[in-house]
C-alpha cells in the first residue's frame, strides 16, 4: 500500500481533501492532509509573520514525525510553492510528485515573482495589487481569501468553500523559494491541470512541464478546486501513482 501526503493551497485547509481522501483510503492507502500554520483548524495561529517556510516545515513535520518514506507529496496551487521546498529538503523520503493546479517555483521565486510570469500582462496586476491591498487594509498583513465563484467552483460547493477559507499571510506569497536543487532527485512528476477555469496561471506550467519532458501531464475539466468538485476522478488519478 502506498503513502499520500495531500498539501492544500492557500486560504484552505486540510478540510478541503476530506473526500479524496476517503476514496484514497477506501482503496486502502495511508493519507495524510496536514493544515498549515494560520488556516483551517490552525487559523488561530495566523498571523502576519508566517511564511512559505513555516509551511514548509509544517509539512517536513509531518513527514518526519510520522516517520514518512516513499511519500507520494501532492500539492495544490500555492501548495506547490510548498511541497517543492520540502523536496528539495526530503527528496530521500519521496516516490513522487504531483502538482495539482500548482504553482512550480525556481530557486529565488516567490509566487508573486511567478504571476506576472504566468498570467496576461494585463491580469497579473489585478491579483498582485490585491493581495497587497487586502494585506494592506487595517495593516493586518493578511490576505483575504478569493471567493470560490471566482476559481468556477460548481456553486453547490461555494459556500463551503468560502465558508471554510481563512486569511493568508501575504509573507507566504513574498518570500521566495529557497532551493538547493535537491528535489529534482524526485524522478516521477505529474501535473494536474484544472481545465475547467480562467484565467488560469496554471496552464503555463502545464505548458512548461509538457515542453520538459519526464511529466506526466493530466488535464481534467474542473474548476480550480478538484479535490472539492472532483473527488472520486482525481483520486482516480492519484490511484495511478500507488
Amino acid at each position: 500500500m502506498s503513502t499520500y501526503v495531500l498539501v492544500h493551497g492557500a486560504w484552505h485547509g486540510g478540510w478541503c481533501w476530506r473526500e479524496t481522501a476517503s476514496a484514497l483510503r477506501a482503496a486502502g492507502h495511508t493519507v495524510h492532509t496536514p493544515t498549515h500554520t494560520g488556516v483551517g483548524e490552525r487559523s488561530h495561529q495566523g498571523a502576519e509573520a508566517v511564511t512559505l517556510e513555516t509551511h514548509i516545515r509544517d509539512v517536513c513535520g509531518t513527514i518526519e514525525f510520522e516517520e514518512l518514506n516513499d511519500v507520494i507529496l501532492v500539492g495544490h496551487s500555492y501548495g506547490g510553492m510548498v511541497i517543492t521546498g520540502v523536496a528539495d529538503r526530503m527528496a530521500d523520503r519521496l516516490r513522487a510528485l504531483v502538482y495539482l493546479d500548482a504553482f512550480i517555483p525556481e530557486h529565488g521565486q516567490s509566487l508573486i515573482d511567478l504571476l506576472p510570469i504566468a498570467l496576461a500582462p494585463e491580469v497579473a496586476p489585478m491579483f498582485v495589487n490585491g493581495f497587497r491591498d487586502a494585506a494592506h487594509a487595517g495593516h493586518s498583513g493578511l490576505m483575504q481569501p478569493i471567493p470560490a465563484e471566482v476559481f468556477n467552483i460548481k456553486p453547490e460547493n461555494r459556500a463551503r468553500v468560502d465558508r471554510l477559507c481563512r486569511p493568508q499571510a501575504l509573507a507566504t506569497f513574498e518570500m521566495p523559494a529557497l532551493l538547493d536543487g535537491a528535489h529534482a532527485k524526485v524522478a516521477q512528476r505529474t501535473y494536474i491541470l484544472a481545465d475547467g477555469w480562467d484565467p488560469s496561471p496554471f496552464r503555463y506550467f502545464a505548458a512548461r512541464c509538457e515542453k520538459a519532458g519526464g511529466w506526466k501531464v493530466v488535464k481534467l475539466p474542473s474548476s480550480h478546486d478538484v479535490m472539492v468538485d472532483m473527488p472520486q476522478e482525481l483520486a482516480a488519478e492519484l490511484l495511478k501513482l500507488a
